[in-house]
């Protein structure tokens, strides 16, 4: 209607336009009212239809004759107590069953194999056993690499030949390392020591010469002097405990 109106009227044909392209007569058509299939009131889902179908029509039972094997008539034996075929199995069919070999199977019980393999002593004596080898190779790797005296240690021949003889040797031996290793922490000890010494004289030194001078000594902030006397630096500790 609205194009209609911005046509100018020359353009216009003199003929007069059709009933439907009238302003006045788009109001006057009938309106259709639409009807959807699902506006029933009495059943408005597909499911109540469905269920009332489904009640409405009876249902057949199916005939033995054609029931596959698959679904059989009589209850599951996963449903019933029954896990076995034939009939319920007795005391003595239990006990024969228990101690019966079966291919792919464990070993049944009062064997050798099954007490092995049940057995918890045993598992922890030979865990144990491979724990205290793997630690006693270990240490005799680190005795090797860092003792000076790796050629005095008695050989695997001394040790099958003559077994005590070769363990009093490694003892001798084992004793004269651990007296050069107690010697060579005491010279580093001492070395220590003698260095913190130093470190004292030489500060005690430079405020002697300070005070001679008529000078103020004024340490240096990025430095403290521990109790022990060691100057050392400050550094942010983490958490108040380590440095």
């Amino acid at each position: 209607m609205a194009a209609l109106q911005s046509i100018p009227r020359f353009l216009l044909t003199r003929r007069p336009l059709p009933l439907l392209l009238r302003p006045h007569s788009l109001a006057a058509l009938p309106t259709t009212t639409l009807r959807y299939a699902s506006s029933s009131s009495k059943h408005r889902t597909l499911s109540e239809q469905f269920r009332r179908r489904r009640e409405a029509t009876p249902v057949i039972p199916q005939p033995d004759k054609y029931r596959p094997p698959s679904h059989g008539k009589r209850t599951p034996r996963s449903e019933t107590a029954q896990r076995s075929y034939g009939p319920p199995l007795t005391e003595e069919d239990k006990k024969r069953m228990r101690t019966k070999k079966y291919p792919n199977m464990m070993s049944p019980e009062g064997t050798f194999s099954h007490w092995f393999l049940n057995n918890r002593g045993i598992h922890l004596w030979i865990t144990m056993g491979i724990l205290l080898s793997l630690a006693v190779a270990a240490w005799w790797m680190d005795f090797m690499h860092t003792t000076i005296y790796a050629e005095l240690v008695p050989s695997r021949k001394d040790f099958m030949r003559h077994p005590w003889e070769s363990i009093e040797r490694f003892a001798d031996v084992y004793r004269m390392h651990s007296n050069h290793l107690a010697g060579v922490y005491t010279e580093q000890r001492l070395k220590k020591a003698e260095d913190v010494e130093k470190r004292k004289q030489y500060r005690l030194e430079r405020i002697r010469e300070a005070e001679e001078r008529g000078e103020e000594y004024v340490e240096d902030p990025r430095y403290y002097i521990g109790e022990d006397g060691v100057r050392r630096r400050r550094v942010k500790r983490w958490f108040g405990i380590w440095e």
